[in-house]
């Protein structure tokens, strides 16, 4: 083992205790993994993981002993999850994986005795140092000089280590677009070459890594990377990449232009880009080229994109077992992407008493997202979103409403009126709301009950 560095104060209390009753015991433990690599980065770890040579029945003896509140669930594969007031820590006995006969988890985990024989089965370099009760890190397959490098490099044989778990490979784009590190050549094309593969992964866990994909701080490089690796799971991406839109408001292919506005998508540092925002910047012309016609002058024109877009997002979003509100908020997101009523209070008002207010805030930040990923010609269209938002905005301070639950009457005041109890009553209301938005009464209840009695029939009263 390399001793590369000494250290205090690099682990927390409840972890270093964990550790110092392993060792106490007669055993060795290490914080291994994400943790040390977010130590090399300079980064604060949002949790710790220990690898053990205690078997999992004797961590548990351990835990029981000393009174620490523990769940084994996971304890077939290794693993025993200490749970503290300050985090939960994931124990591991060191292992070794067998063979992966459906590509995704090992036919049977093989205790190892050594740490080294533990981080030689790990998925990548910079994720296979360990340190120890001391601070002291320990780096056998060199992950410190790749994180020097900003590089993603796996251990050993690339192609081993993709064949035993396809869902490294994408996890090595994640890690690209979360730290903004380079995929290294050999790596990259093993991950490429075995992209097949993640046909035979559950939906869910590629639903995982593809939305920490997206929302990554260095998302549209790691994507323009692993361009070839996601056209598995969607491959329109595959179709967009160096399609030529022939438009004078365009100066990039369809997928360089997606990649632009996902990058225009507000990135918070310690939370990311908005998934939904970003899913749907990912998605929202993917439906171009199906769309894709010239016109006499020989300039390209995509109607009906948004809508052919919103099919895509929704096939390969539900194939990934997304939540149906999640799925829902993107596709409206994509159909309304290109959508830009004329900037008339009216016209607006009713547009936003369509959509709910999250969904309007959000395709606000998606079509400037995609005016700025136009061509100088396109970008003139900021002001018409401006001139919207400015709408919108007076709208909103005058104390306007936009939904018909907020108008100062309902269904009572109809009833009271003489209609009788029925569909009728919200067929009134209805229409005393589309009075309201056409600006043909003010929402104050005399008003809109003088509204309504114009709108009851002799019959009903």
């Amino acid at each position: 083992m390399n001793d590369l560095t000494n250290g205090d104060n690099r682990i927390p209390g409840y972890v270093g205790n964990i550790l110092e009753l392993i060792g106490a015991n007669g055993h060795k433990a290490f914080v291994a993994g994400g943790a040390v690599r977010d130590i090399v980065l300079s980064k604060i770890p949002h949790d710790y993981d220990v690898a053990t040579s205690a078997r999992p029945d004797e961590v548990v003896s351990m835990f029981k002993n000393a009174g620490i509140s523990y769940y084994d669930n996971a304890a077939k594969h290794g693993t025993v999850t200490a749970v503290t007031e300050e985090g939960d820590v994931e124990v591991t006995t060191f292992r070794e994986d067998g063979t992966y006969t459906d590509l995704r988890r090992p036919d049977e985990v093989v205790f190892k005795t050594t740490i080294e024989d533990d981080v030689s089965r790990r998925d990548f370099t910079i994720n296979a140092m360990y340190m120890d009760r001391e601070g002291r890190i320990f780096d056998p397959e060199g992950g410190q000089k790749d994180c020097e490098d900003r590089l993603i490099r796996a251990v050993g044989d690339p192609d081993k280590r993709f064949s035993e778990d396809a869902l490294r490979i994408l996890r090595g784009i994640r890690f690209a677009s979360v730290l903004g590190f380079d995929i290294e050549n050999k790596t990259l094309e093993a991950m490429e070459s075995h992209a097949d593969e993640l046909k035979f992964i559950a939906g869910e866990r590629i639903a995982a890594e593809l939305e920490r994909i997206v929302t990554g701080r260095y998302a549209p490089e790691a994507i323009r990377t692993g361009w070839k690796i996601l056209s598995v799971i969607i491959p329109e991406i595959a179709v967009c990449r160096g399609f030529d839109q022939k438009s004078a408001f365009h100066d990039r292919d369809v997928l360089e232009h997606t990649l632009d506005v996902l990058n225009e998508i507000p990135y918070e540092e310690g939370k990311g880009r908005d998934a939904e925002l970003s899913m749907a910047a990912l998605f929202h012309d993917l439906g171009k080229p199906a769309c894709f016609k010239i016109g006499e002058n020989g300039e390209g024109h995509m109607k009906g994109h948004p809508l052919v877009s919103a099919v895509i997002a929704e096939r390969v979003l539900n194939e990934l077992k997304y939540p149906k509100q999640f799925i829902n908020n993107v596709c409206q997101l994509v159909k309304l992407h290109d959508t830009y009523k004329k900037p008339d209070r009216i016209e607006v008002h009713k547009f936003m008493s369509e959509h709910p207010e999250e969904i309007l805030n959000k395709l606000v930040i998606l079509q400037r997202a995609d005016i700025l990923a136009h061509s100088a010609l396109g970008q003139t269209r900021i002001r018409r979103l401006e001139e919207l938002m400015k709408i919108g905005e007076e709208l909103r301070s005058s104390g306007a409403v936009f939904d018909i639950k907020d108008l100062a009457i309902d269904g009572r005041n109809i009833i009271d009126l003489g209609v009788k109890e029925g569909p009728e009553v919200g067929e009134i209301l209805a229409k005393v709301f589309e009075s309201y938005l056409e600006e043909k009464c003010p929402n104050i209840k005399g008003f809109l009950i003088n509204e309504a009695r114009k709108y009851i029939p002799t019959k009903s009263v």
